[in-house]
């Protein structure tokens, strides 16, 4: 019996444009944590950069949508497969957790721009949330969404061993950097996570094998392991 391949959009494709979202977004969103801290000041400076506020802000909502639905899809995938039903749930809290932080980074962010907010305190406050939920929070979740992943995937050889590690290295970095809540240079272990997790996304997209729970065979005609 043929094996049957799980329905749903392309992960590529969601990748693609997730990772095109955080580079515009990020390049953009910058822009709001250069504001200066003087009332007068802050109002001159997002008028004049109201606008790019705006659209890093946008972009990183946005990339919340596809990055929710990359991991829908995979979690749909692991049921499908029927694999180990602990990386499950750890892929499915990571999966609920990462897009309502970066939606809520995104959504302080935005604040910014409205009128009249572009004040000494407004401002420290909602640029340390737009840091706190698309930094420590996005992070930490997100490791735990690729851990879940991998680790059931992995185990159940559903993936490539070096995509198993890669995802352990991600799921790592992100755990680290809720060390940021102590050290504040516990914050690179967060640029580690968005560019290794990149690699992970892209390798899961094209690595996914078309295993059928009901036939027990993979696209190379070898038996799939059974389920533990």
């Amino acid at each position: 019996m043929p094996p049957q391949r799980h329905a749903g959009p392309s992960l590529l494709a969601l990748t693609l444009v997730y990772v095109a979202l955080m580079f515009v977004g990020g390049a953009n969103v910058k822009v709001a944590f250069k504001e200066p801290h003087d009332s007068a000041m802050a109002a001159a400076f997002v008028a004049q950069n109201i606008q790019a506020i705006r659209l890093g802000s946008f972009c990183e909502f946005v990339s919340a949508i596809s990055l929710g639905l990359f991991m829908a899809i995979s979690i749909s995938w692991l049921r499908f497969q029927g694999t180990n039903a602990v990386g499950e749930h750890l892929a499915a809290l990571g999966g609920i957790a990462t897009p309502i932080m970066l939606t809520g980074s995104a959504m302080a962010t935005w604040s910014l721009t409205r009128p009249g907010v572009a004040a000494p305190g407004a401002v420290e406050a909602l640029q340390s949330m737009g840091f706190d939920g698309g930094g420590p929070g996005f992070a930490v979740f997100f490791g735990l969404f690729v851990a879940g992943v991998s680790v059931a995937a992995g185990m159940h050889r559903r993936i490539p061993r070096w995509l198993l590690w890669l995802g352990i290295a991600v799921a790592a970095a992100g755990e680290l950097s809720s060390l940021t809540l102590l050290n504040f240079k516990a914050g690179y272990f967060i640029p580690v996570l968005r560019f290794l997790s990149i690699f992970w996304m892209l390798g899961l997209a094209m690595n996914l094998p078309t295993a059928s729970p009901v036939s027990g065979t993979t696209e190379s005609g070898h038996s799939a392991p059974s389920n533990v």
